[in-house]
Parts: structure tokens; C-alpha cells; sequence
């Protein structure tokens, strides 16, 4: 059903990833709507170049030292030196998760491809995504931060508030076991990531409360961040890459043009 609202293409492959659960907690329409979205999104270039070029400004004003790179780059492109050194793959591992929670944590567009075969395997790491982008709700993403700050910065009262804000107060055990306690050396496996979503539905479903429709595009960004990290078979230290993801310099005053 999945792959279906989502007319095929390369966002569909994530379908086996969903909980049939998920369906009983999103209401359909928005769902819908929310899908048909995200397909058109895949195909209206101007869209994903403004997408790309806000994240770019908001790379430049952080802490992380990877490249955004876009598909009419990519022809002109120079090959790596042959020499280029090769980012270890904790390294690597512990980039692409502050480039998830960056995008988390700053703006209100995210570039949802974080598949392996988006970033070169060199120093610098160099991104090149899909055209998948995502608009978030502000109120969803609003809460989003919440919990993840919450968490990360030992708030309980305002990690429970975000999970009331996105009716999720019902799993909030399932969510502080599935984030442990153990954040300074985490291995990422799907089947963990499905086994947890799975176990938020299913609770939402009994406690008869529905879900905002922007878990969606969440699923997908989330999808492809597990399934890129497993392949690496990494360790990160996922409390440390919060911290860094959530600098961001404050925006240059524009020159006095004078009187």
C-alpha cells in the first residue's frame, strides 16, 4: 500500500520497512495527501534546488565539514585523487547521524536521501542526495525537537512534552528504550529501528490515537539512515552527534549600505 501512495519510484522501496500498524494510526486522507506530496516533490526541480541550496546555507553555519552536492554538479565533478584518503567508517558513520539530526534541527526542509550510495566515501564526505524533500508541519517538527532535546539534555519534562505534542505520550517507554542509555557507542540495525516503530503503532492503535501524517516522510528519512549505518557496521557516539548538529552560528548582519 505504501509503495503504492507513493507512485512507485525510488521512495517505494521503503514500504517493507512500515508496520501494517502505521495504517491504523494515520488517518487516510492526510496520509494520502501527505504521499502524494512527497511524490510530487521527487519531480519539480526548482523545489529541490531551493531545498538544497537553504541546507547548503545551513551546513556553512555549523559545525560539520561535509559537502552538499547537487545532480547538475555532479558532470562536472572532478574525479578524487588517487591518493584521496578514505573516511573510516565510524567516521563516516558518525557524519551522516549529525547531518540527520542537523536537518532535524535546523530549517524547515529536510533532504530526506541518506542511502550509502548518496556520499562518496572520501575526505571530504560529499552528499549527493535524491531529489526527496520533505516540508515539515511546524508544529510537528517543533515537537520533533522537543523530544530529541528532551532526551539528549536530560529535560524529562520536556521530552514528555514533545511525545504529548505528537500523541506519542502512550509509547514513551518504548521510545527511552529504544534511544537506552548506552547513547556513546550505538550500532544501528534495522530490524531494531522496525521492531520499535512497529511497537508505537501498535500502542497508539489500542490507545485509539491517531498520528500526525508528517511520520512519513520521518519513516522515510529514518529508513534510509538505518539501512545506510548497518551496511557500515559502525559504532556512534549518537549523544555527541546531537551536540554537534545542534550549533549553528548566528546569520551574518547584511553590510551597512550607509546613509
Amino acid at each position: 500500500m505504501l509503495g503504492k501512495l507513493l507512485q512507485g519510484g525510488e521512495l517505494g522501496q521503503w514500504a517493507s520497512f512500515v508496520s501494517p500498524a502505521f495504517f491504523n494510526v494515520m488517518p487516510t486522507k492526510p496520509l494520502w495527501q501527505r504521499a502524494k506530496g512527497l511524490a510530487r516533490a521527487t519531480r519539480d526541480p526548482d523545489r529541490f534546488a531551493r531545498a538544497v541550496n537553504a541546507r547548503r546555507a545551513l551546513l556553512s553555519r555549523s559545525l560539520l565539514t561535509l559537502t552538499l552536492e547537487t545532480p547538475a554538479t555532479r558532470g562536472s565533478e572532478r574525479p578524487a585523487p588517487a591518493h584521496a584518503a578514505a573516511l573510516a567508517p565510524d567516521a563516516r558513520a558518525a557524519q551522516v547521524v549529525e547531518l540527520y539530526f542537523h536537518q532535524i534541527l535546523h530549517g524547515d526542509t529536510s533532504l530526506l536521501d541518506l542511502r550509502q550510495q548518496a556520499f562518496s566515501g572520501a575526505v571530504p564526505l560529499v552528499w549527493r542526495p535524491a531529489t526527496w524533500v520533505a516540508e515539515w508541519d511546524p508544529s510537528f517538527i517543533a515537537a520533533l525537537r522537543q523530544i530529541y532535546e528532551g532526551f539528549y539534555r536530560d529535560d524529562t519534562e520536556s521530552f514528555r512534552a514533545g511525545l504529548r505534542r505528537l500523541n506519542l505520550e502512550p509509547a514513551e517507554q518504548v521510545f527511552r528504550r529504544h534511544f537506552g542509555d548506552g547513547q556513546r557507542a550505538v550500532r544501528f540495525e534495522v530490524k531494531h529501528f522496525v521492531s520499535t516503530f512497529h511497537q508505537v503503532f501498535v500502542i497508539c492503535r489500542d490507545a485509539k490515537v491517531s498520528l500526525h501524517p508528517d511520520f512519513l516522510p520521518l519513516g522515510l528519512y529514518l529508513a534510509s539512515l538505518y539501512d545506510h549505518l548497518e551496511r557500515l557496521g559502525a559504532s556512534v557516539d549518537v549523544a555527541a552527534a546531537f551536540e554537534k548538529a545542534s550549533v549553528l552560528e548566528a546569520e551574518a548582519a547584511p553590510a551597512n549600505p550607509g546613509l
